[in-house]
């Protein structure tokens, strides 16, 4: 029986339990509440807590049946794929695997820079409340505020100080502009490569279930694209779909390329400043931050370079297309850096 300790405004969080669900793999779920202050991390306001336990810092945290616990919801789905091969999250041809791969990178890594911005400014107070509410459990308004104040202004800091300056009709803008290439993807099928879901999917459900919580990107998505509102539902229980991958040149439609395409245009801006940034002899230990974006791009460009000349130029049109494929390729020395990525 593995345990899952997570919460419901983590996307990661989100994620792997419905990961856990479609694989059918005997699990709990419980919200660590722990007496959590806003301030610190995590568990830390109680001494024997599960999270404290754990060591990870991050949620989700799943025990395993050996009393292990490991974090990094991403090598977790490809270590549970093996675990029950014949529902496996990873396309068998190794090209189709590598997008799927990127997909959820690029929703792990970059689609939550929309949610949090507009959480924690135009939907501050409301995210706050719900949040300490969600990690404390029966609270009342008087125990409430000062809780919900000082998370908040946590998340806050973490927004920088030019945030200000950021134009949020912009923002708001480029985000339509995602929900807009799911909802097409979603007129013409609910898995993107067949009749069963890949880790993009996956990694594209747990970004998802934020948008449709907060209020302001929730009500975007209502109004302009009710498919991607029903898919994050439809996504988080999958237990009883029996489905089929589809043949590689199958999986190569206009719609996947507009999803990578449009993913790309904003995780791939992003990564100038941090590569300019980070010592990248310092990325084996990140579980989060630009330092882990940085590490799993260089993970993927390991990938992608490991795959064979056949499997790569099947993939080639479609990441050129997107403005990625050179971005995906090593820069002279930068190979050294790459580190595999395995459960924490």
């Amino acid at each position: 029986m593995y345990q899952i300790y997570g919460g419901p405004a983590s996307p990661y969080s989100m994620k792997i339990r419905a990961v856990f669900r479609y694989l059918r793999l005997p699990h709990t779920w419980l919200v660590p509440m722990d007496g959590f202050t806003g301030e610190g991390g995590l568990g830390e306001g109680a001494p024997d807590s599960t999270l404290v336990a754990a060591g990870k810092g991050v949620v989700p945290v799943v025990r395993f049946a050996d009393g292990a616990y490991h974090a990094d919801s991403t090598p977790m789905m490809v270590h549970l794929s093996e675990v029950v091969p014949a529902r496996s999250l990873i396309h068998p041809h190794a090209g189709i695997a590598f997008l799927s791969h990127f997909i959820e990178d690029m929703a792990d890594e970059f689609l939550p820079r929309y949610f949090f911005l507009f959480r924690w400014t135009t939907d501050a107070d409301w995210c706050g409340r719900r949040q300490m509410i969600g990690w404390n459990g029966a609270l009342s308004d008087s125990e409430l505020e000062p809780l919900a104040r000082a998370f908040s202004e946590r998340q806050q800091a973490m927004l920088g100080p030019n945030v200000a300056s950021i134009q949020l009709d912009q923002v708001q803008q480029a985000y339509e502009e995602v929900l807009t290439v799911l909802d097409n993807q979603l007129q013409r099928s609910l898995f993107l490569f067949g009749s069963r879901p890949s880790l993009a999917e996956f990694g594209l459900h747990g970004q998802m279930t934020q948008y449709a919580g907060d209020p302001l990107v929730g009500s975007v998505m209502k109004d302009k694209a009710v498919r991607v509102f029903q898919w994050q539902q439809f996504m988080d229980d999958l237990s009883g779909i029996e489905g089929e991958w589809a043949s590689p040149e199958d999986c190569l439609t206009e719609e996947l390329s507009n999803v990578i395409a449009c993913l790309a245009k904003g995780y791939l801006s992003s990564i100038p400043p941090m590569d300019q940034a980070i010592d990248k002899s310092d990325l084996a230990g990140a579980l989060n931050g630009p330092h882990y974006t940085l590490r799993c791009l260089l993970a993927l460009k390991a990938e992608l370079a490991g795959l064979t000349e056949e499997d790569r130029e099947l993939i080639r049109p479609m990441l050129a297309a997107s403005g990625a494929w050179d971005a995906l390729q090593f820069a002279p020395g930068e190979e050294a850096y790459a580190v595999p990525i395995e459960m924490a």
